[in-house]
């Protein structure tokens, strides 16, 4: 996939029930936001600063109008917002998050939606992958990153950190791998394996993930 949002969202989604794993606290919600802050950071249109707060460096195209449009609140931003702030913010504003990058995959013909009634009275949609190869070579990635470092480049490191705050670890390892995949995801976030300021940006968009996950935005 193209974006971190949309790998994030793969990792959620359960190919039997066609719905997102559950969420603590709405945690993955706060994960896709923070994944929005990542993608501009690594496609060098933001930056973090020493004080974690979300720098403007180019007003440029990243190819998604959604993407853009994010990218031109914060450079239109009267002062510098720390990344806390915008994925509080963003959060708030798009309560629909889930299903917004749920319908981009629909629209690039990664899933298909599929309309249900619970009951036979309340309308509810589920996704269901059209290939199940592209999620599980998504998941593969992220278990060879981790238990063996391979693949590891400043992307992936950005997609683990993501996973971790959204409480999705579970999902992708068996429950005997667990603890040493924490380590290692642990030393991912706050190394300096992608380099100084990567590893920074990953870390401060992790810890605010987090942080409004815990208090609730």
């Amino acid at each position: 996939m193209q974006y971190l949002s949309q790998d994030l969202i793969l990792l959620a989604l359960n190919p039997q029930t066609g719905k997102t794993r559950f969420s603590w606290y709405s945690a993955l919600d706060y994960g896709l936001v923070g994944s929005l802050l990542l993608d501009l950071v690594l496609q060098g249109e933001l930056e973090i600063d020493n004080d974690n707060r979300v720098i403007g460096a180019i007003a440029g195209n990243t190819g998604n109008e959604f993407l853009d449009q994010r990218l031109s609140e914060v450079l239109a931003s009267s002062r510098p917002r720390t990344a806390r702030f915008w994925v509080t913010r963003w959060r708030r504003r798009y309560l629909g998050i889930q299903t917004i990058v749920l319908q981009n995959l629909v629209d690039l013909g990664v899933l298909e939606r599929q309309e249900q009634r619970i009951l036979g009275l309340f309308p509810t949609q589920r996704y269901f992958l059209t290939d199940e190869s592209i999620q599980r070579e998504i998941v593969q990635q992220v278990r060879a990153a981790v238990l063996e470092g391979i693949g590891l480049d400043s992307r992936m490191a950005a997609l683990i950190s993501l996973m971790q705050a959204s409480h999705l670890t579970d999902a992708v390892f068996r429950p005997e791998e667990r603890s040493e995949a924490r380590s290692r995801i642990k030393a991912i976030a706050e190394g300096e394996l992608v380099g100084k300021a990567v590893s920074k940006a990953i870390f401060t968009v992790q810890a605010a993930t987090t942080l409004s996950t815990i208090n609730g935005g």
